[in-house]
């Protein structure tokens, strides 16, 4: 049986066999890896918010780990199972709430995504995103309140631009963050609640149920087009969300990934979209079309390299503000960008808006420049932290 190929991401190795197996490759067979092998892949994968799917993939594909690997595991899924609990919960607190303001949401990212996995509760939850027209961030937030949750970031006069970030401590003592966007990477809810937009383009929303209630998701080329987006402007860039992508891109088909190529353009995203898939073909070995490979892949840059993996257990994620600038089409798009981040403070209260405080602000936004230092341990050793 010909050894599957080497990704030159180190301790990572295992688990990425045995993820794109699960996922993308039933039919393949795998490779008999070491305990010393599975320690330092589960560390990686730990980090790297991979955790619960590869206890599901391990399980499934009927993998022998050791003791101390299935434990740290299997205590990632329970914890991941236990926050999408949660998240359900808050959702169907909510929908009634939202209703009766008659305010229109579109649920992405989160339980949007999971819905594509085919194991729903080990994508990694996080918080709960609701896309919300700016003219109803008010009534939807006065709903949140009524439910007990308070301002966690946001607000304020930038309230129209940036996210607002609740959170909520239930009685079961699982906090739960949500957050409402008036915007998420150029794709915002058209005025009927029927549609979204992305600059110039309408598309339909979809409808799934979660927990009896019907929620609005986007169809699954815009979820492309922002998973996507995603890998470049996400703070923390994790391997998770190449996991996204991958399993958008096997669930939506060609014709999806052609539609997304097309928004992408139309909005100066063509090369987070080729940087997004061509790392995620090559994680999980997926194949397609060469027109949407970034040109360091086609140049031949290693996918190490391409995702900053120094080795010894350590992976550098640059900026997310440095990724957007290298990867954005026009001077203009650029600079706007720039402005737009180096302007945002997160926890800006209401109505705090003092003049005078605009160059406070942008060195603050400087913070946007630094990157992040990964690194992995095997479970066990020292705590699994970033």
């Amino acid at each position: 049986m010909a050894e599957p190929a080497r990704r030159g991401l180190g301790w990572l190795e295992p688990a990425l066999e045995v993820l794109g197996r699960r996922y993308f490759r039933p039919e393949s067979g795998g490779r008999d890896w070491s305990a010393r092998d599975w320690a330092r892949a589960v560390g990686g994968a730990l980090v790297e918010r991979l955790g619960p799917a590869l206890s599901e993939a391990a399980a499934a594909c009927s993998v022998e780990l050791p003791r101390v690997c299935w434990a740290a595991l299997a205590a990632a899924r329970l914890d991941n199972e236990r926050r999408l609990e949660a998240h359900r919960r808050a959702l169907a607190e909510l929908a009634p709430a939202l209703e009766a303001r008659g305010i229109a949401t579109v649920l992405f990212k989160g339980l949007a995504t999971a819905r594509h996995y085919p194991v729903a509760s080990v994508r990694e939850a996080d918080d709960v995103d609701l896309l919300v027209m700016p003219e109803h961030l008010a009534g939807a937030e006065a709903s949140l309140r009524e439910l007990g949750y308070r301002v966690w970031a946001g607000g304020g006069r930038l309230s129209s631009r940036y996210a607002l970030a609740y959170a909520r401590e239930p009685g079961n003592g699982e906090e739960v963050e949500l957050d409402l966007h008036p915007s998420w990477h150029e794709v915002r809810l058209a005025g009927d609640g029927e549609h979204v937009l992305v600059g110039d383009t309408c598309e339909r929303v979809l409808r799934i149920e979660l927990d009896g209630t019907e929620w609005s998701v986007l169809p699954p080329s815009v979820e492309l087009y922002l998973a996507a987006a995603h890998t470049v402007l996400h703070s923390f860039r994790t391997l998770s969300v190449y996991l996204d992508l991958s399993v958008l891109l096997a669930a939506a088909g060609p014709d999806a990934l052609d539609y997304a190529g097309k928004l992408a353009r139309a909005m100066g995203r063509q090369r987070h979209l080729r940087h997004g898939v061509s790392v995620a073909i090559d994680l999980f070995q997926l194949e397609v079309d060469t027109e949407y490979k970034s040109l360091p892949r086609r140049l031949g840059v290693p996918l190490a390299v391409r995702v900053g993996y120094l080795g010894f257990g350590r992976r550098f994620l640059p900026s997310s503000l440095v990724m957007e600038l290298l990867l954005r089409r026009g001077l203009q798009q650029k600079l706007a960008f720039a402005r737009w981040v180096l302007g945002h403070k997160p926890q800006e209260a209401e109505g705090t808006h003092v003049a005078g405080r605009r160059p406070k602000r942008l060195l603050r936004g400087l913070r946007w420049l630094k990157g992040t230092l990964l690194r992995y341990q095997i479970p066990g050793s020292v705590p699994l932290r970033p």
